[in-house]
């Protein structure tokens, strides 16, 4: 039977966990920088450029992430060879929620459309 004392527990604050959980898929430092200019943008915009290593999608993904993690509405845009961010205004979220409802309407009209059924053939 296995020794009981070789199970070891440890109390860890939400945040830190929070962190560990993400910590295969980004490195602890890349998040804290991101994290950093994000609540640093004011009235300015970062641009940030990429080499091979990374894609503007992931890195995209990676900035609205963490934007939704400390509480800040961030915009990105894909520039040639990297990204630019900023802080969203009520007019980039008024616009990102009238682009979400056209999709949504086309999506719906899209998938309610009668479909024929296909005639069986006799042989």
């Amino acid at each position: 039977m296995a020794d009981q004392s070789a199970i070891q527990f440890e109390d860890v604050s939400l945040e830190e966990a929070r962190r560990m959980g993400r910590g295969p898929r980004m490195e602890p430092m890349l998040y804290e920088t991101i994290r950093k200019k994000i609540e640093s943008l004011s009235g300015l915009a970062a641009r940030v450029r990429l080499g091979p290593e990374i894609s503007p999608i992931r890195m995209k993904n990676y900035v609205l992430r963490i934007g939704r993690d400390v509480k800040i509405p961030v915009t990105v845009r894909r520039v040639p060879g990297g990204i630019i961010f900023w802080r969203s205004t009520a007019e980039d979220i008024q616009q990102a929620k009238d682009v979400a409802g056209r999709l949504r309407t086309t999506r719906q009209k899209r998938n309610s459309r009668p479909r024929r059924r296909q005639q069986k053939v006799a042989r």
